[in-house]
């Protein structure tokens, strides 16, 4: 809705996965084709309904008079003025949604699309939305494809306030709306009010038509965007009109107007860089910096809560404690760098064979813990044996220290295995310490049984090895 990303701004990622994936014909990877055929066919839909519309609207208005390129000019300077000084504030503002993961992103240049369909004829206001999309498309550099989708929604949202100026004021000789300043009637009020809602409802329908055929869903919550957006977009529509009364009072007043849209995009700027360094701070606080896994900070007060819910509605909670074999061997072989690169490797590995909603953390050292939500003792095991096995399958390439050739984990070295305590509750016990000092119990069992085995808390498992043998050019170390 007036986006610097556009309305297709979540365009740039991929596909979601899942059943709902549509698996048609294989298109072709560039142009309309390049998110799939039924997108494509969405985003030439509205290219064609935004050229159409705005042909419709030019042939429907009058013909463009010499107030009305002065006009153009002057809310064109506005734009690029607008566009150039708070390049960086977008951009920081871009990035901070890129880093949530929610790349929706509303451009306030939406004050002076607004504003130019209602003071200037269809065929100008259609031209300055090109020229400052254009420059938007030099300072952000998006794909041409999303850029031309985008710009096409907003010319059909600017065709549509035109036309609907049109048919409330009738036929003019120029654009110049009643001097609002000196008493504006009811019916250019109410032109006022039902532009911003048209403007609004337009993209809203585009975009949402959009995200509902890429994203296939079709709840209103996900097609027409998160309260935050449009929030923002209201607020954009509300400077445009004021922008539109400024205008009418006298043109000279757009440059007031310009000065505090710059002023609150950089506001919005400043905010937003601020919102990101709080939530990098309480995520860094909760966060391993080497793994990415929660610490033990962000892991207690969740794995707590998950078991009191748990036990409040009868629910078992499965428990890991997890235990790199050997690791001072892997330190003592790769260093320290290369050490880490191995616990990185296993977090990954952890973090694809668990399922959503389970919480793992790095206990510390090359020590981890989980915690399975409403998970019998047989599916714990289960989760257990898919991440041992997991583990072992790892063939990393690590980089050795001092710039050495890199070397394959179960390839050119021993692959990488890992020890696993598990308890569960309530048989096991009913509070996370109880639960997690018993899983710790069994993890040393199954250390002193072999290594690379799943223990259960109370089971002595069969002394059974399973560690693998090294090679024998690794033999004779320790």
């Amino acid at each position: 809705m007036g986006e610097t990303d556009g309305p297709w701004g979540r365009m740039t990622g991929a596909d979601p996965p899942g059943p709902g994936k549509w698996t048609g014909l294989r298109p072709a990877r560039w142009g309309l084709w390049q998110f799939g055929v039924p997108t494509g066919v969405v985003l030439a839909a509205a290219n064609v309904a935004g050229v159409s519309g705005i042909a419709w609207a030019i042939m429907a208005a009058p013909l463009v008079t010499g107030n009305d390129w002065l006009m153009f000019g002057l809310l064109l300077g506005c734009a690029l003025v607008y566009t150039e000084v708070t390049a960086g504030s977008e951009k920081r503002r871009r990035g901070v949604r890129t880093q949530r993961g929610t790349v929706e992103f509303i451009d306030q240049a939406s004050i002076w699309f607004f504003s130019s369909a209602l003071l200037l004829p269809p065929l100008t206001a259609g031209l300055l939305v090109v020229v400052v999309r254009f420059r938007r498309y030099r300072i952000a550099m998006r794909p041409l494809t999303l850029w031309v989708s985008n710009t096409s929604a907003v010319l059909l949202s600017v065709a549509g306030v035109s036309l609907l100026r049109g048919w409330m004021l009738g036929p003019r000789k120029d654009f110049d709306l009643p001097i609002i300043g000196q008493g504006a009637n009811l019916n250019t009020t109410l032109l006022l009010v039902l532009a911003a809602v048209a403007y609004f409802l337009i993209e809203a329908v585009v975009v949402g038509l959009y995200r509902a055929v890429r994203f296939r869903t079709w709840r209103l919550a996900d097609t027409l965007g998160s309260r935050e957006d449009n929030l923002l977009l209201l607020h954009t529509l509300l400077v445009g009109l004021g922008a539109v009364g400024a205008a009418a009072i006298t043109p000279v007043a757009l440059f007031g107007v310009l000065a505090v849209a710059i002023m609150e995009t950089r506001m919005l700027g400043r905010l937003a860089a601020r919102t990101a360094d709080r939530d990098r701070l309480e995520v860094d606080a909760a966060t391993d910096s080497l793994t990415g896994l929660r610490n033990r900070r962000g892991f207690l007060p969740l794995a707590n809560a998950t078991l009191r819910l748990d036990r409040l509605n009868g629910r078992p909670t499965g428990v890991l404690m997890l235990d790199l074999d050997h690791f001072k061997r892997w330190n003592d072989r790769l260093g320290h760098f290369g050490g880490d690169q191995v616990l990185q490797a296993v977090a990954n590995a952890l973090c694809h064979n668990i399922r959503s909603g389970d919480l793992i953390a790095r206990w510390g050292g090359e020590e981890l813990a989980a915690v399975l939500p409403d998970t019998p003792l047989a599916e714990t095991l289960t989760v257990a044996e898919r991440i041992r096995a997991g583990v072992e399958a790892l063939t990393t390439d690590i980089t050795t220290p001092a710039g050495a050739e890199e070397v394959r984990l179960g390839h050119t070295v021993p692959p990488v295995t890992i020890s696993i305590g598990v308890a569960c509750s309530p048989q096991h016990g009913t509070t996370l310490a109880d639960l997690q000092d018993l899983a710790d119990q069994a993890l040393d069992i199954a250390k002193r049984n072999g290594r690379n085995q799943i223990a259960i808390a109370g089971q002595r498992p069969p002394h059974v090895p399973t560690q693998p043998k090294a090679p024998e050019h690794e033999q004779s170390r320790p």
